[in-house]
C-alpha cells in the first residue's frame, strides 16, 4: 500500500509517497514542526484527509527505545551463559584462545521469537565470524 501525501504552504506544493500510514503520520508530524500550512494524505480505497496542524494527527504509538543489550537482565544471563560454556563456538570449535571474538547467539533469532529473548536454553555461544554469518532465518 502506498500512502501519497500533498503538502501546502504558501503557494509551494510538495507530493511525497510513503510504505504505511504510520510512516506518512510521523514524516507530517515533523514537516508541521518546521511548517505552517496544510497537509492532505491520501490512502488507497478511503477519501482524502486534511490536517492543518500537527495537533490534528492522530497518535502513534512510542517505540521503547530501550537497548535489549545494554539491560541488566541480558548482560547477567550472558554472563552467566559464558562462564558455564567450554569457551568454544557452538558451530566451528574456536576459542578465545586462538583469537576467537566469543558472542552469545539466541538460537531462535529474537526478531522471530521475542519471547524467548531471555530463556537461558535458547541461547549458545558462537564466534563472531558464524554469529555475523548466521541470520534470523538460521537456527
Amino acid at each position: 500500500m502506498t500512502v501519497r501525501v500533498t503538502l501546502k504552504e504558501d503557494s509551494k506544493h510538495i507530493r511525497r509517497e510513503y510504505k504505511t500510514h504510520a510512516r506518512a503520520i510521523g514524516a507530517l508530524g515533523r514537516w508541521f514542526n518546521n511548517n505552517k500550512g496544510i497537509a492532505i494524505l491520501y490512502q488507497p480505497g478511503q477519501e482524502p484527509v486534511v490536517y492543518k496542524g500537527k495537533h490534528e494527527l492522530p497518535a502513534q504509538k512510542v517505540k521503547s527505545r530501550t537497548n535489549f543489550y545494554r539491560t541488566k537482565a541480558w548482560r547477567e544471563l550472558r554472563l552467566s551463559v559464558l562462564l558455564t560454556s567450554d569457551g568454544r563456538c557452538k558451530i566451528c570449535g574456536s576459542s578465545s584462545e586462538k583469537g576467537a571474538m566469543l558472542h552469545i547467539d539466541h538460537i531462535k533469532p529474537r526478531s522471530l521469537y521475542p519471547e524467548l529473548a531471555l530463556e537461558k536454553s535458547n541461547l549458545q555461544v558462537l564466534c563472531e565470524d558464524c554469529n555475523i554469518a548466521k541470520s534470523n532465518k538460521d537456527s
